[in-house]
């Protein structure tokens, strides 16, 4: 994703609706965004930028072009499901199609006036059908749902740490009679994470490591459905009864390149929890676009196998090379009620 004129491709479907927690209570000040109170956009800021600026990876700042890119696309989104009766969730865009600005995320973005050096994009929806309307969140809650869910994944939580500066956020949801008892709702959001020339790209620093979460996370999700993500990074899973614990995330600048030993522990009071460990050599997952994996070289996920208990405090221990030479990290994290 560091490479010129690159995207990042990676998509989640959410069946439902998502609540989860939010972050640590000593976390930095998030830099205050021109979004309203009240809007998915908000809620979704203040979630990744924390996430962000806690961590390590770097503050974002907004971009009224990218986000004006990342709404378009999410209306695209909706408006073609509804039209089409059919769950749609794509990079892509097709021309003819009402909505259409561009075919690609860059094309998107350029029409939009941002002329990127790179650029990822995530995006997350819901569908859902109601007889009896349930209690919904407030829009501005679904923003900070949708960006929680986005960072509890492998190849979405890549995308959410990309070496950016800029960030455009957008979402869009509409609601219509299936028939005279039935209610269909479509909600999309995205995010565009990007630069436009690489002085502007984030950096940590020579032999410096960030992960995701980091030391003082809170209300961590306790599992992960792999079968909700596409690319799915466990493609044995096929089920949503299948789960996983959270990702977490290492990245160090590339083009240093990050490798984790087995020797990495994740465990509570003592007790170990087992984990694999995804790099740039056992991703299952490639990018159609480039042809490699999803997963850099500068990049790696250690992901239990199993799900972890919730309100628990974990401790993580991390060691690896980075361009050979040694490196550690401990930390704990706390999880949530799911």
């Amino acid at each position: 994703m560091s490479k010129p004129n690159a995207f990042s491709l990676s998509l989640m479907l959410t069946l439902g609706l998502v609540a989860c927690g939010g972050g640590g209570s000593d976390s930095p000040a998030i830099e205050t965004a021109n979004y309203l109170s009240g809007q998915a956009e908000l809620g979704a800021w203040n979630v990744l930028q924390e996430a962000r600026t806690q961590c390590g990876f770097g503050a974002l700042t907004p971009n009224a072009k990218l986000d004006a890119a990342a709404f378009s696309h999410a209306k695209y989104l909706v408006d073609l499901s509804i039209e089409t009766g059919v769950l749609e969730l794509s990079h892509y865009e097709s021309v003819g199609v009402a909505g259409f600005t561009g075919e690609y995320p860059g094309d998107r973005a350029i029409s939009q006036g941002y002329y990127y050096s790179a650029l990822a994009e995530i995006l997350e929806a819901t569908e859902l059908e109601y007889t009896y309307q349930p209690i919904f969140p407030t829009m501005e809650e679904r923003g900070a749902n949708s960006m929680r869910s986005l960072l509890n994944t492998v190849y979405h939580l890549s995308g959410a740490m990309f070496e950016g500066s800029d960030v455009g956020l957008g979402a869009y949801m509409k609601t219509t009679m299936i028939d005279a008892t039935t209610w269909r709702e479509e909600y999309r959001f995205g995010a565009l994470i990007g630069y436009t020339s690489p002085d502007l790209r984030i950096t940590m620093g020579t032999r410096k490591v960030a992960t995701y979460p980091c030391d003082g996370s809170s209300n961590i999700p306790t599992k992960f459905v792999p079968v909700y993500e596409s690319p799915n990074p466990f493609p044995e899973m096929t089920s949503t009864s299948q789960s996983v614990g959270p990702p977490i995330y290492l990245k160090v600048d590339a083009p240093q390149v990050l490798t984790v030993n087995s020797s990495s522990s994740v465990s509570q009071n003592g007790i170990s929890v087992p984990f694999v460990v995804l790099t740039n050599a056992n991703d299952p997952n490639l990018d159609p676009n480039s042809g490699k994996p999803y997963i850099e070289a500068n990049e790696a996920f250690v992901i239990p196998t199993v799900p972890l208990k919730p309100y628990t405090t974990y401790q993580v221990t991390l060691s690896g090379s980075i361009d050979k030479l040694a490196f550690s990290r401990s930390f704990t994290m706390s999880t949530g009620s799911q």
